[in-house]
């Protein structure tokens, strides 16, 4: 199976009111130990919204800053979880952050299973959607979503007051993303993702819900039952 990148929705890592949850950010890492066995290389990118969501902030530079450092708090506690399962793992920053225990594009381990990527692209005013884009296609590899909750895209919000006649949709081009607006991941991912990779072929996206069971089943190959709206 190919190299696939691994989005992980930042307000996934807490649970009961508390900003981390060790026991939920364990069971991601053993779910991409898991998928391992059948990838030579998972790539992931957190959120950092159950730390600080910088837009909430009204976009400025502070704030942005303040979301990617975010990012970077998910992403070491990633690392440790993953290391105690004795897979090595890299946590990559932009050039011009200095963060210890983390490394910069060029100083990536060779040994390395796990890449992790943080602090979003050093600037602010881009999401951690569009990290994903750039390294996906720098990397030829899929994007595989996992939203917290969220199962999927619809033509409306499934929990909002119209939720009931909600549309699910199976499958959705970045480029009616973009045209349409949907609400499903940032516009300047979507817009990004019709370019093709570095290997010349487009990147294939995938939406489902975050849960430890559901990496599992993705990086595995063996979610064909799972509910996920495929974004090509």
């Amino acid at each position: 199976m190919k190299d696939i990148l691994l989005k992980l929705s930042g307000e996934a890592f807490g649970d009961d009111g508390a900003i981390f949850s060790k026991d939920i950010i364990s069971s991601y890492a053993k779910a991409i130990c898991d998928g391992l066995v059948y990838r030579s290389h998972v790539y992931v990118v957190c959120g950092g919204g159950n730390v600080c969501r910088g837009r909430s902030f009204g976009g400025k530079v502070l704030a942005d800053y303040a979301g990617m450092l975010a990012s970077v708090q998910n992403a070491l506690f990633l690392t440790i979880s993953l290391e105690e399962l004795g897979v090595k793992t890299n946590v990559v920053i932009p050039d011009n952050f200095t963060i210890p225990m983390c490394c910069h594009e060029s100083e990536i381990d060779a040994d390395a299973k796990v890449i992790i990527y943080a602090g979003g692209v050093g600037e602010p005013g881009h999401s951690t959607d569009y990290v994903c884009a750039v390294k996906s296609l720098e990397h030829s590899c899929d994007i595989y979503f996992a939203k917290f909750g969220c199962d999927g895209v619809y033509d409306r919000d499934p929990n909002g007051k119209d939720g009931a006649n909600a549309v699910f949709y199976p499958e959705v081009s970045f480029a009616r993303i973009e045209a349409e607006g949907l609400k499903v991941i940032d516009l300047e991912a979507a817009q990004l993702l019709q370019k093709p990779a570095s290997d010349g072929e487009l990147c294939r996206g995938y939406i489902f819900a975050l849960t430890a069971e559901n990496i599992s089943a993705m990086l595995c190959g063996k979610a064909d039952d799972l509910r996920k709206t495929v974004l090509a």
